[in-house]
């Protein structure tokens, strides 16, 4: 895996933010889109890819992005443009739609117009600036973040042997936030692969038995050993929910069947719904709804406290091997230098 931003482009580097959702995630995609856009110094193009449905973005919204120096675009949809079948099996996550598998379609669709993009899922907030353009510039495929439950092994301690067993990467990565190299994925015929990833995975999955997953297993087969991994805070899922990296993430990712709308007090602490009053008053979205000003979420804490503490303990062991990995990587830099 390489380093975030080891090897800068010369110019700023033109960026997409990719969405794709069906229409039971079109409200909470576009509160999405406003927390990215709020928060992002540099500009970026946002694309709007809607499955299924034609919803029109509110124009408030469009003004908003715009006085923030980005641009935003609706489009359809791609449909599958290689051979395979792209249905997912009745043993998947029931929350998670068929449109989940278009989002390699999605980026090879904005990959020739663009020098980087992030594809990003729609249950997702920005509490501040993912600083795009800091973490362009590498030479690989994908910059990618760690699967906090399944990658640290939270949620099948297996995993790790069955990485060993099939000779594969046992860095798993979630596939909700991705920063893509558009001419690396071109050039390595990225859709390609992952159409015959997908085949390969409806046979046996190498890294969950069952799998429950849409394209995330598929994802990782395509791009491992070709991906920089960005920092766990850029993407933290719902598992994290209570401890101190959720607390502190530039970015949640809500995963799971119940998301950030509507509000549910137990789930939601002051500093989420601080930022979705936030950009329903910037915006004109509709407002998020009642709260009891954490008094929920406080008590439910209390009751999760064992299931917090086993995830903080899981993350501290994972942070301590990326500084590890970060230690090993300056060493071997500094040791080059020498030599030269």
């Amino acid at each position: 895996m390489g380093n975030p931003g080891a090897k800068l482009t010369r110019h700023r580097p033109r960026i997409a933010v990719v969405y794709i959702c069906d229409r039971k995630y079109h409200d909470i995609t576009l509160y999405s889109i406003a927390s990215i856009a709020r928060s992002h110094r540099h500009p970026l193009d946002f694309f709007f890819l809607q499955s299924g449905y034609r919803s029109a973005i509110p124009p408030s919204l469009a003004a908003f992005v715009g006085s923030r120096g980005h641009s935003i675009e609706l489009l359809e949809a791609p449909r599958p443009t290689h051979a395979a079948n792209l249905e997912a099996r009745g043993d998947k996550h029931s929350h998670i739609s068929d449109t989940a598998l278009l989002k390699a379609n999605a980026i090879e669709a904005i990959a020739h117009s663009h020098d980087y993009l992030l594809y990003i899922d729609g249950d997702t907030l920005a509490f501040g600036d993912i600083s795009c353009e800091a973490l362009c510039g590498f030479a690989e495929t994908a910059g990618v973040c760690l699967d906090l439950a399944i990658g640290t092994g939270a949620d099948d301690p297996l995993i790790f042997r069955r990485c060993e067993a099939a000779g594969i990467s046992p860095f798993y990565f979630n596939s909700g936030f991705m920063l893509i190299n558009a001419a690396k994925w071109r050039e390595t015929g990225a859709l390609d692969r992952f159409a015959e990833n997908f085949t390969r995975h409806q046979r046996k999955c190498p890294y969950l038995d069952p799998c429950p997953t849409h394209d995330q297993c598929v994802f990782n087969m395509t791009l491992s050993g070709d991906i920089v991994e960005l920092p766990m805070t850029l993407n933290v899922q719902k598992c994290a929910l209570q401890t101190k990296l959720w607390r502190g993430a530039v970015l949640r990712h809500y995963t799971g069947p119940w998301k950030f709308l509507p509000v549910r007090p137990w789930r939601c602490d002051r500093k989420e719904y601080a930022l979705l009053r936030s950009i329903s008053g910037e915006t004109g979205l509709p407002a998020p709804g009642l709260y009891d000003f954490g008094i929920s979420y406080f008590l439910n804490r209390l009751r999760r406290h064992k299931a917090v503490a086993a995830y903080e303990q899981a993350f501290a062991t994972v942070a301590g091997k990326q500084t590890e990995r970060r230690s090993r990587m300056r060493s071997d830099h500094s040791d080059s230098l020498k030599a030269l």
